[in-house]
């Protein structure tokens, strides 16, 4: 059956929720989202008994280490900024689990994407694969709308297929590439190891002890003007104007992050009449 994230096909995600019994749950994927691990907690933990996740080097180890993963996969839209603290705290509970077990392939890149449910009840049946181009992401899996088209294969039962990824999974899990610990650099440049599931729940826990509500509202600003923002840098009379007003008192009187707000959307209004005015000149 295929799978994917536009037509009248099952997604991912649904597949997931229809399919899965009590049983072990496999998973390869390139990165993934913690919105996608917070469903998967949601939907099919209580009835799976092991996980075993294999991911790419989501960070290379030769990366500056201050640089985050990208657990978000897209920008923070309003609508994921609010929801953004519960679904990291869901996803770090998720990853405590001693059911489930993770490894990073180093050095390599992973570009595959397979997952792969083997049933409690050896009923040959309830098995099945999905193979295809959909990482672990609320994108990915059929979610959130993107502008991506995802394809992917999926069957039930014990074909050749099934079999067969099931050994190339099992051969992968036990390839030297594939590392319970992460290699890292510490502000010396000498390197370290961690265990790589620790070093996951640590990076999603940064999500909601760094992100305020002020940085949050920060970057719903920016990802709505930012463009406009840029833009207008160079616009010697509207920087007059703004000058204007950030010599008023109310201004002033405003919370640092109010006034960050305040610009934001006199740059859009700004932008707007300008636009209007082009249109009507020409």
């Amino acid at each position: 059956m295929l799978l994917d994230n536009e037509n009248e096909h099952l997604k991912v995600h649904e597949w997931i929720s229809k399919y899965t019994e009590e049983g072990q749950f496999d998973i390869v994927t390139g990165y993934f989202t913690v919105g996608a691990l917070a469903y998967l907690s949601q939907q099919v933990n209580a009835r799976i008994t092991k996980f075993k996740f294999i991911l790419g080097d989501i960070v290379n180890s030769e990366m500056d280490t201050n640089r985050a993963i990208d657990l978000l996969n897209e920008n923070i839209t309003i609508e994921a900024s609010f929801k953004l603290n519960k679904l990291a705290r869901e996803a770090v509970s998720f990853l405590q689990q001693e059911k489930v077990e993770a490894k990073t392939l180093e050095p390599n890149f992973c570009h595959a994407k397979v997952y792969l449910f083997t049933p409690l009840s050896k009923d040959d049946r309830d098995n099945y694969f999905i193979s295809g181009s959909s990482n672990l992401t609320e994108p990915g899996i059929g979610l959130k709308i993107t502008n991506n088209i995802e394809l992917n294969i999926a069957e039930t039962g014990n074909n050749n297929q099934y079999k067969e990824l099931i050994q190339w999974f099992d051969d992968l899990w036990l390839k030297p590439q594939a590392h319970k610990n992460k290699t890292l650099f510490d502000s010396n440049g000498k390197k370290f190891t961690k265990p790589f599931k620790e070093y996951l729940i640590e990076e999603i826990e940064r999500i909601f002890i760094e992100y305020s509500p002020k940085e949050l509202y920060y970057k719903v600003l920016f990802e709505l003007f930012g463009s406009q923002v840029l833009s207008d840098q160079d616009n010697l009379e509207f920087n007059r104007q703004v000058g204007r007003l950030e010599n008023t008192a109310i201004y002033q009187a405003l919370y640092h992050f109010q006034q960050k707000g305040v610009l934001s959307l006199i740059k859009m209004f700004h932008k707007n009449v300008t636009e209007v005015q082009w249109r009507y000149s020409g």
